[in-house]
């Protein structure tokens, strides 16, 4: 089997990317929070006076959980295509790599969800929820579908693992 080389470069691009922009957003954060400036830079046009500063840090201690889980989970799949390398297939490391990837996905997107709807009813003061369906691939659904199938492919390895050892046993 050929090391999938592609994946691994963008996957490897992605997780810089990220990490980066997290590293940014952190940092931000903390001299903003060292001088004890205003907090409108994140993401809200104009805040409203009455805005409680306790809701806005909430909201922006879930982005920040949001975004780490999906650095974290970038990172658990750049080491799992990096375990393809060494042509052993259905590892302890793959199969733990490939669950806890798709549990992260779809713990981000699920907060990513929870934050929109928290932003909106705080800030805007209206509740709204918005589940329709995008035709991106940034759509919710189509991100906790492939986290899913993450968790699935695990599954799948796990007893490709077990059928394996049961093989080399028999005779």
């Amino acid at each position: 089997m050929r090391p999938p080389i592609l994946l691994k470069t963008i996957l490897d691009i992605c997780f810089i990317f990220s990490a980066f922009s997290l590293v940014v957003f952190l940092i931000s954060l903390i001299i903003t929070f060292s001088t004890e400036t205003d907090l409108s830079f994140v993401s809200i046009e104009k805040p409203p006076e009455d805005l409680n500063n306790f809701a806005l840090w909430g909201l922006i201690l879930i982005e920040v959980i949001k975004t780490c889980a999906f650095v974290y989970g970038l990172y658990v799949l750049r080491k799992l295509i990096r375990s393809f390398f060494g042509n052993k297939l259905y590892t302890k490391l793959q199969i733990t790599a490939l669950n806890l990837s798709g549990r992260l996905i779809c713990l981000s997107v699920i907060l990513g969800a929870v934050s929109e709807f928290l932003k909106k009813m705080i800030v805007d003061s209206r509740i709204e929820l918005n589940f329709g369906f995008e035709f991106s691939f940034s759509s919710f659904w189509i991100i906790l579908a492939f986290g899913i199938f993450l968790i699935f492919l695990s599954k799948v390895f796990a007893n490709a693992r077990q059928l394996k050892q049961e093989n080399e046993l028999t005779i």
